[in-house]
């Protein structure tokens, strides 16, 4: 397993007790906003968020619960761009003081500064609790499946000692703080599994 996930997998146990109450499934909304409906003035003003690739959606930058659960599924996205793009800087656009952000986004510098790049390991958000929201925070409950990673040096070869199986539904969290200044969600703690 990379260092990348190690760590990612140790937190696993943290976040175990914070799930307990996300074991029923919840349902989509059967309604949603017509095609015409025009976004309001506020809205269409913000300005771009994340890389160019991965924007920011407007529906997570929200300060109530739906916005909040829109950027945990944006910020899943973004360690899913790590494996692709191998740039972690959105990683730490989005956190404040989050010590496994950060750990996530330094092992993919490391990794892409030694020429290494990743095939697989895709988390694949598979549910996800009701975000409990106070004026500038929320924490939210997830659980997601780890899809097998292996890391590849610069001669495409697989590095076995960093490369590592799947691991299905892990039990995790996120603590978000609400951010006026950028009118969006930043993740000040994240525990995967």
């Amino acid at each position: 397993m990379t260092r990348r996930w190690m760590r990612l997998v140790a937190g696993l146990a943290a976040g175990a007790a914070v799930l307990s109450g996300c074991s029923d499934k919840q349902e989509a909304s059967d309604t949603l906003p017509s095609a015409s409906a025009e976004a309001s003035p506020t809205e269409a003003a913000l300005p771009p968020l994340g890389p160019a690739d991965l924007p920011m959606p407007d529906e997570a930058r929200t300060q109530d619960a739906a916005g909040a659960e829109a950027f945990v599924r944006y910020y899943i996205d973004l360690i899913n761009r790590t494996s692709t793009v191998m740039d972690a800087a959105p990683l730490r656009e989005f956190s404040d003081g989050c010590t496994e952000c950060d750990r996530v986004a330094t092992d993919t510098e490391n990794d892409a500064a030694a020429g290494y790049h990743y095939e697989g390991g895709a988390l694949t958000l598979t549910e996800i609790g009701r975000p409990l929201v106070r004026e500038r925070t929320a924490e939210i409950p997830f659980r997601v499946d780890l899809a097998a990673l292996t890391v590849v040096d610069q001669s495409d070869q697989p590095v076995p000692e960093l490369s590592f199986s799947a691991y299905p539904a892990l039990l995790s969290s996120i603590t978000l703080q609400w951010d006026n200044n950028r009118t969006c969600w930043i993740s000040t703690q994240l525990s995967l599994g």
